[in-house]
């Protein structure tokens, strides 16, 4: 009889344990309560040849080493989801997820490929909703996943129009809560934001803001750039790739406030050009969205300027902190280059970097 139970309980501990190794943990956060911010202030904010961030704050990484698992990082994106760091990468298995603090590696998930719920051009999307970690959307077929916690992909039904190809969308989505998502994307003046909400059986599609700088310049790449939400302070932004400026606004864009910097470098001519764009300035390349603060990842250098720098090991990039009314905070030297993600909660910058052969590296921000 006691060797029974004893074989019982070993059953069940080695059963508690498989499911740990497989399956991400997630935590109620404990109440809290909300911060309100003050209303919006319309109009535009110059910055020429202005530092408005003050002395820029130099951080040095920390870097991370993740067990059993190697892999290049290309076209990477990244989320924090409470004690989960879920990555999207280019490769067979494009999902992963990472236990925090101790980035330990928790499993792959998905197939990329053209088959069915195979991927080809997949994008994390975050959610404040604490039973999944995040959604993923399929720009080649306009498909939206679940991302349960056990690294399951879960077809969700939610059909997207498009102001493209129906079998291509270049949405840069956000969900902003059951059923509602907003997102910007290519439209008849370049770029817009849109809005798509489940009402009853039927999903109702709006324009909600044009992103257009020019009525002359109608190009999408133009206008290509970093989308961010944050639903419960009813605030977006939008950060422009090609030109040094951010539109902070209301969901409704009712109230629009828009950072300036005055650097048109943009140059019309290299949209007709091979490897054209990349003689542009990238100045934005990278959003994430806080509960109190919004994050860019800033370069402010063209590709090729980057590269001859990392052949140096010259390796660094910025992120540029601001409120969700477009206030400057802080300015973030990095000395690594590659791609972000910011866990708000701890202070903490996440970056994937493209030059290290153990890319994960944490970096500690100020208070």
């Amino acid at each position: 009889m006691k060797k029974t139970i004893l074989f019982g309980l070993i059953l069940v501990l080695v059963s508690c344990k498989q499911k740990t190794e497989q399956e991400v943990i997630i935590e109620d956060p404990a109440p809290v309560e909300e911060k309100t911010i003050s209303p919006l202030e319309a109009g535009e904010v110059f910055f020429k040849n202005k530092d408005p961030f003050g002395a820029t704050i130099q951080l040095t990484g920390k870097q991370l080493i993740a067990d059993t698992v190697i892999f290049k990082v290309s076209s990477t994106e990244m989320i924090v989801k409470e004690n989960c760091l879920i990555v999207r990468n280019g490769g067979e298995q494009p999902f992963m997820r990472f236990s925090l603090p101790d980035m330990k590696f928790l499993g792959f998930s998905g197939r990329s490929g053209q088959g069915p719920d195979e991927f080809s051009d997949p994008h994390l999307v975050s959610t404040t909703d604490p039973s999944f970690l995040c959604y993923v959307f399929e720009g080649a077929n306009q498909k939206l996943y679940r991302f349960e916690k056990d690294g399951r992909l879960d077809p969700y039904t939610f059909s997207f129009s498009s102001s493209r190809q129906k079998w291509y969308s270049d949405k840069a989505l956000t969900n902003t809560g059951p059923d509602d998502f907003m997102y910007a994307e290519t439209s008849a003046t370049g770029k817009s934001i849109f809005r798509s909400t489940k009402e009853g059986d039927s999903i109702r599609t709006r324009e909600v803001f044009n992103l257009g700088l020019n009525p002359k310049r109608k190009s999408w790449a133009s206008y290509i750039g970093d989308f961010v939400v944050n639903a419960k302070q009813n605030r977006m932004a939008y950060a422009y790739k090609y030109f040094k400026m951010i539109k902070f606004m209301d969901l409704e864009a009712k109230t629009v406030r828009t950072i300036n910097f005055e650097r048109e470098e943009f140059d019309e001519s290299t949209l007709y050009k091979v490897d054209g764009m990349d003689q542009n300035v990238t100045h934005y390349w990278g959003g994430c969205a806080g509960d109190e603060y919004v994050y860019f990842l800033y370069s402010g250098r063209t590709p090729v300027e980057v590269s001859r720098e990392n052949s140096k090991k010259q390796y660094y990039i910025f992120v540029e902190q601001y409120d969700w009314n477009g206030n400057p905070i802080h300015k973030y030297r990095l000395d690594r280059w590659g791609y972000f993600t910011v866990d708000e909660k701890n202070k903490q910058i996440y970056l994937a970097s493209t030059n290290d052969d153990d890319p994960f590296f944490v970096f500690q921000m100020t208070d």
